[in-house]
C-alpha cells in the first residue's frame, strides 16, 4: 500500500478544473454503512517497528474469531477489523486494552465520512482501581465521580461490591491520550475530610516512566530529564493485576 501518498492527500492543493464537484451514486450505500458500523479501526501506539502479521494472527486467536474477523490495511499503520456480529465488536472493545509485545493497541468505532487521514485515535478506554477509599465510600456514585475527574466513566464495575474484596473501586474511564496518566489524587467527603487515593491501571502497556504517556519508551520521550531527579516520576506501581472479571488475555505480551 503506498502509505506516503495517503499521507500527502492532506496537503493537495487543487487547481480550479480540478475543483469541480462529482457528483456519485450511492446504490450500496446502505449496505456499506451497515459493513462500516461492524467496523473498528485500529493502530499500535508504537515508534517501533513490529510483526504486523503475526500481531494480526495472534489477535484472531485470542478474540476467537480466527478467518471470521477480516482485517484489512487501508493505511500506514492504520487497519479496518470487520466483525460479523455486533456482539462480537461490543466484546472487544469491552475488553481492552489490548497489546502485542508491549505495543498498545487503541480502537476506534467507524463513522460516516471517516477516511484513511481523518481517523484520529485521541481516547482510550481503560479500567482504574481507585484505592485508599474509607470503606463508607466505596459506593458506584463515588467512582463515577472520580471517573469523570479523569475522563468520561463508561462503566463501574458493581461486582465489586458484592464480592470478598472491597479493597478498591473498579471504573472504566475512556482517557484523553495527549495528557499522563494520574497517580493519584484528593477527594473530599461530605463532612469535608480530604482523602489522599491512588489509581493503578489494568492492562496497562507501553507507558513512558519519564512523561506519564502511552505510546513511547523512555529513550524516544521528549520530556527532558530533570539532573536533579533521582527516580522518574512514574513506574510500576500504576500497573495492576488482571482481575478475575476482567476479560481474558493472551500471553502477557499480547494482553
Amino acid at each position: 500500500m503506498d502509505s506516503d501518498f495517503i499521507d500527502k492527500l492532506q496537503n493537495i492543493t487543487l487547481i480550479e478544473d480540478e475543483g469541480e464537484v462529482i457528483k456519485v451514486g450511492v446504490l450500496q450505500r446502505e449496505r456499506m454503512l451497515e459493513e462500516c458500523s461492524l467496523s473498528l479501526f485500529r493502530k499500535f501506539l508504537t515508534t517501533r517497528t513490529f510483526n504486523q502479521r503475526a500481531a494480526k494472527g495472534l489477535l484472531r486467536s485470542v478474540w476467537r474469531m480466527g478467518l471470521d474477523l477480516h482485517i484489512v490495511e487501508v493505511g500506514n499503520n492504520l487497519f479496518q477489523f470487520k466483525f460479523t456480529m455486533k456482539s462480537q465488536l461490543k466484546w472487544v472493545l469491552a475488553n481492552g486494552p489490548w497489546s502485542f509485545e508491549g505495543h498498545t493497541l487503541v480502537l476506534r468505532r467507524s463513522e460516516r465520512g471517516m477516511t484513511a487521514t481523518s481517523v484520529r485515535f485521541s481516547l482510550m478506554p481503560m479500567w482504574i482501581q481507585v484505592w485508599g477509599l474509607p470503606f463508607d465510600l466505596l459506593l458506584e456514585e463515588v467512582g463515577k465521580d472520580i471517573g469523570n475527574g479523569l475522563g468520561k466513566v463508561l462503566d463501574v464495575d458493581l461486582k465489586v461490591f458484592s464480592s470478598d474484596q472491597a479493597c478498591f473501586i473498579r471504573v472504566r474511564v475512556e482517557l484523553p491520550l495527549d495528557k499522563s496518566l494520574c497517580q493519584g489524587g484528593v477527594v473530599a467527603s461530605p463532612e469535608g475530610d480530604k482523602i489522599c487515593i491512588g489509581f493503578k491501571y489494568e492492562r496497562l502497556v507501553g507507558l513512558c516512566y519519564q512523561c506519564g504517556r502511552i505510546g513511547h519508551e523512555i529513550w524516544d520521550c521528549s520530556v527532558s530529564r530533570d539532573e536533579k531527579q533521582r527516580c522518574l516520576p512514574y513506574g510500576e506501581w500504576l500497573k495492576a493485576g488482571h482481575h478475575r472479571n476482567h476479560g481474558n488475555a493472551t500471553k502477557h505480551d499480547a494482553a
